[in-house]
């Protein structure tokens, strides 16, 4: 069916007189033929078209006011007239061959002569592929798709078309593409120096709030330095993560720490952007608002040239303020991207526009094939003035991977936080053992990349296939993580001078000094109690529900270092101050009372303060909701849950069973059935050596209903507070983290006009804390969201700490899956409450979910290296994190990577048990930057608020 384009023209009013002739006058519809046909005359085009309307028959010329005189043929029954394409807006009067019909109108050109800013311009077709690993169908499909019907006939036009671009967003399409046509490397490398064919510098486009600070670190070792080492040292510049609406506060430093120059988002106002990281690094980001507005919705390219000049006039004229005010060139992107779109070669229309601008000599931008990288570079002219955006943007899609896949992202978690500790590990046992031949260079790398390689495609079409795939990848990298730390601890643990049997050596894999929980299997634990290496008592007892198992209180556990422990035959503990009955518990610490749902009461003997307000919930109190959400889609605010089938573990009786009471800890045990869950079991752990209480939460036979949600509740004695968390590499605040302004952009569900700082629930990492000026509580948890705000009707003030647990929601693909997660679940949650202390929240919440690690040595070791008590590397500030130790991507030196978590400059000393003989600062991907002058066993640096700085360690000339 042909499409008309009508041009609908007013009337000007001169004056009552001409308002009393004109009355009930309508103008004159023209219809020009499409496609257009149109020929040269006098440095203009005239196109043809034909006149509509009554009386149309009888019209004879077109009357120009600037005294130009066009004709009117009248042939087929219709009004025939060539009209000029390009020129300014005039009055036209129509004669007809009855005076009484002649009609007076406006006349406005298809193109007018007016492209304001951008007259001199220039403007970049941006032709690219949205690109989810699945999404569309399965992994398997979605990548032959795009490798063959994508990328390779992308290629294929760039032969015949030296003037064709192309992006994809990610190094891992590259991966896949080159594994499939390794014969064609060549000629991506070649068309890549050419500036035609450009990757993404990360591997893939994942939830930046998903994945720990070192797996978010990995996507540039797998991306940018991946390329640049496989493809003859070309450096990728631009960044995407074009559709997912939410950004993690660190993500510019890692961009800009790994020599990336822009980063590419939409579902944002469309704009340029200095987007800076707390430290004050900055990318240069750009938005075009959607990331497949020009595809989608206007369809640019899909007739000619002239109907190309007509859209894009329409749409850049309100860009020249914006131009003009921040100094920018014109250049002007116009992006063609879609979910999977193939590449189109809109070659012949960008021929035939620049043949019009060179015809006419009109003050009309040229029209070009282009990249982001290519554009962005024309954009960042000297005295160019982007705005300036700091903080955040919470995740509005985070249900879809924290709570919609709990046992997966699980599973992500547990392999980004292990995975640097193998690394560290393996490498002091490689320093130890003076070579890196045993070190773990492949397993580890590819337990790194599995467990980055979900992305922000949860679902889809065939999405139980895709999630099954990313969940067995997570898996594999969380028990390739925990084997690979095991056989390093266990190397370690052989080289320990022992003088007696039964030794524990209790491993820290955190960069400060710590005591906590310590786990030793051994059969009939029962029969031992354990001591230090001085023999004095250590607390202890046998866990529980296993009589194989001893556990103690490990004090003063070195740095990333051990201390050794030994076991004894027989009963010995030192006195602990407790009071315990089955529903009340007093220690040092605590006064504990137990009631329906958990714990109704608790007064905390060192603050003097009560801390919870059990008013609506209980202290560990669990709720079951409505949630009609889907986790990711086209909405712009976060769907909220609902009070459907509302219940919570404190509308059950509270049926408190002592399950453990020892020295380390005493236990609490209480059951209650919920609708869809056979069984909720519900643990409270309360410790005598340390402030902590810990949570376990087991759902059994949960059935899958569908649009359920679950949370895990804490509700403080506290109003008005503020709230902490944190993110990868950093840690939040809301209210003060986040970006100010609502993001702007689109989807199709409208505008993101929500402003971030009511965005809640959020993506959290290890904690999640309150303060006032009396006291804080910090509430670690080992589930992806947490929020801070009652989510029940008439909602209470004060703050309630809560995890999502699970939602059982569905993918917002119209044939996606069910995120039923039928089975057995199991969550865990630790709660301390202390001074306000930023370290404090810090520390609490990282090494509640970083366990002490044990190595039990059963026969004595006299000839052993290494002394019963170590440190292999010491930070002086203990908001100084080392990210990771690591052997270098290129030889066999050591990189080492530091994280400021404070936001405050500092000058930390690194103290080594070995000593090294060179050190070289080096950006994110290890690239050499700077000679420092230090040697021996320890060092002191600068680093700055926030920073993420990487060291080379040499340790041999």
């Amino acid at each position: 069916m042909k499409k008309y384009l009508q041009l609908f023209v007013f009337c000007l009013f001169t004056g009552s007189s001409f308002v009393l002739t004109a009355q009930g006058q309508r103008t004159l519809a023209i219809q020009y033929v499409k496609p257009y046909e149109y020929v040269d005359s006098d440095n203009n085009l005239m196109a043809k078209a034909y006149l509509t309307g009554e009386n149309s028959n009888s019209y004879k010329t077109i009357v120009f006011e600037s005294g130009r005189t066009l004709k009117v043929e009248q042939k087929d029954g219709k009004a025939w007239v060539w009209l000029p394409v390009i020129g300014e807006p005039e009055m036209i009067e129509i004669t007809a061959r009855n005076r009484k019909l002649n009609q007076e109108q406006l006349f406005t050109p298809l193109v007018t002569s007016d492209w304001g800013y951008f007259k001199e311009g220039t403007f970049h077709i941006i032709s690219s592929s949205h690109q989810d690993i699945a999404w569309m169908d399965t992994p398997e499909y979605c990548m032959h798709e795009r490798v063959n019907e994508i990328i390779a006939p992308a290629l294929d036009i760039m032969k015949s078309d030296k003037d064709y671009y192309f992006g994809m967003e990610q190094a891992l399409n590259l991966k896949e593409f080159v594994e499939a046509h390794p014969e064609r490397k060549n000629e991506v490398i070649e068309r890549y120096k050419e500036g035609r064919f450009t990757w993404g510098a990360t591997y893939n486009q994942p939830y930046e709030g998903m994945q720990m600070g070192e797996q978010l670190i990995r996507e540039m070792y797998f991306g940018k330095l991946w390329i640049k080492e496989n493809f003859d040292g070309v450096e990728e510049e631009t960044a995407f993560n074009t559709d997912v609406p939410g950004r993690t506060l660190q993500f510019p430093q890692i961009l800009a720490k790994s020599g990336v120059d822009n980063l590419f988002v939409s579902r944002m106002r469309e704009g340029f952007y200095d987007w800076y990281s707390p430290d004050g690094s900055s990318v240069l980001t750009y938005t075009p608002g959607n990331y497949g507005w020009a595809a989608m919705f206007y369809k640019l390219f899909e007739e000619d040239a002239i109907e190309a000049l007509h859209k894009i006039q329409n749409r850049v004229k309100m860009w020249s303020n914006y131009y003009k005010k921040h100094n920018l060139p014109p250049h002007f992107a116009i992006v063609l991207s879609n979910d999977a779109s193939g590449p189109v070669d809109y070659g012949h229309v960008v021929k035939e526009w620049n043949e019009i601008v060179a015809k006419t000599g009109a003050n009309i931008p040229t029209l070009r094939h282009s990249t982001v990288t290519s554009f962005l570079s024309e954009i960042k002219q000297p005295g160019a003035k982007f705005e300036n955006l700091e903080g955040d943007r919470p995740n509005i899609w985070a249900y879809i991977h924290g709570p919609g896949h709990h046992k997966a992202i699980t599973a992500s978690r547990k392999a980004g936080r292990i995975l640097p500790s193998a690394e560290i590990f393996g490498t002091v046992d490689a320093l130890l053992n003076k070579s890196f031949d045993q070190y773990p260079t492949q397993r580890l790398s590819k337990a790194f990349e599995e467990s980055i390689y979900p992305d922000h495609g949860w679902g889809g079409k065939n999405g139980h296939i895709t999630d099954s795939i990313f969940k067995a990848k997570l898996e594999f990298a969380a028990d390739e993580a925990d084997e690979l730390l095991q056989a390093s601890l266990n190397s370690i643990a052989e080289k320990i001078k022992t003088n007696k049997s039964n030794g524990i050596v209790v491993y820290n894999d955190l960069s400060w000094k710590r005591s906590g929980l310590a786990t030793a299997k051994i059969n009939n634990a029962t029969l031992y109690y354990v001591v230090d290496d001085k023999g004095n008592v250590v607390p202890s007892q046998t866990s529980t529900g296993n009589k194989d198992e001893i556990q103690f209180y490990a004090a003063e556990i070195p740095s990333l270092g051990y201390k050794t422990f030994y076991l004894r035959k027989g009963k010995k503990n030192p006195k602990v101050n407790k009071s315990v009955a089955p529903n009340s518990l007093t220690n040092d610490y605590y006064t504990m009372h137990l009631g329906k749902g958990g714990i109704s009461y608790l007064f905390d003997h060192k603050l003097g303060s009560e801390i919870l307000n059990t008013t609506r919930f209980s202290g560990g109190d669990i709720l079951a909701m409505g949630y009609n959400g889907n986790g990711a889609g086209e909405f712009t605010q976060m769907t909220e849950p609902n009070m459907e089938d509302y219940d919570k573990m404190s509308n059950h009786n509270g049926n408190w069973e002592i399950v453990a009471d020892g020295a380390v800890y005493t236990e609490y045990e209480n059951k209650a059935k919920f609708k869809h869950v056979s069984t909720v079991a519900q643990r409270i752990r309360v410790f005598h050596q340390e402030k902590k209480i810990d949570f376990f939460i087991d759902f059994l036979n949960w059935d899958g209903t569908h649009n359920r949600e679950f949370r895990f509740a804490v509700p403080l004695n506290m109003e008005d507070s503020k709230i902490k968390y944190e993110v990868p590499l950093a840690i939040a605040e809301v209210g003060k983290t986040e970006m100010k302004n609502a993001p702007g952009g689109w989807a199709w569900g409208g505008t993101y006009d929500q402003k971030p700082v009511t965005i809640h629930p959020r993506e959290v990492m290890n904690f999640i804390a309150a303060e006032n000026e009396d006291f804080a509580v910090t509430m670690a948890t080992d589930v992806a969201l947490a929020d801070w705000i009652d989510p029940t009707r008439e909602a209470v003030d004060y703050t309630v700490l809560q995890g999502i647990l699970m939602a059982s929601h569905k993918s917002c693909h119209g044939e996606g899956n069910w995120y039923h997660q039928t089975g057995d679940h199991h969550f865990k949650f630790s709660i301390a409450s202390h001074k306000k202390d930023e370290s404090t929240s810090f520390q609490f919440g990282t090494a509640s979910n970083h366990p002490l690690r044990t190595v039990l040595k059963p026969n004595s070791n006299t000839n052993g290296d290494l002394a019963q008590e170590m440190s292999f590397f010491n930070v002086s500030d203990r908001m100084v994190r080392i990210s990771t130790i690591k052997k270098s991507e290129k030889n066999n030196d050591v990189i080492l990577r530091l994280v400021e978590m404070e936001g405050k400059d500092k000058e930390p000393t690194i103290e080594l048990a070995v000593p090294f003989q060179q050190l070289i600062k080096t950006n994110l991907i290890e690239e050499e930057e700077s000679k420092l002058p230090s040697s021996g066993k320890e060092f002191k640096l600068n680093i700055g608020h926030n920073a993420i700085d990487t060291y080379k360690l040499i340790f041999s000339e």
